[in-house]
């Protein structure tokens, strides 16, 4: 077992369990303030690790579908005018 503490918050990551900690060169993020986090592990060790982006997330699908109606009703507009 890998422990792997967030650089923003501090908080443990549990690692997903999918991610071989015997050879793995990627992308986690923190549970708890969401940033996205770049970690090397090379056989269950942490060689190095770095913040890519603090308090990163995935839009969720409302978001996405609000961002797509803005968009789509401002070129609507722009035709018109």
């Amino acid at each position: 077992m890998v422990d792997i503490n967030c650089l923003v918050c501090e908080e443990r990551i549990d690692l997903p369990k999918y991610i071989d900690t015997q050879d793995y060169d990627g992308q986690v993020v923190c549970q708890k303030c969401e940033s996205l986090l770049h970690v090397k592990l090379v056989k269950s060790k942490v060689r190095k690790y770095r913040v890519v982006e603090k308090k990163f997330r995935k839009p969720s699908a409302d978001e996405i579908a609000l961002t797509y109606k803005e968009a789509r009703e401002k070129f609507e507009k722009s035709k018109s005018e």
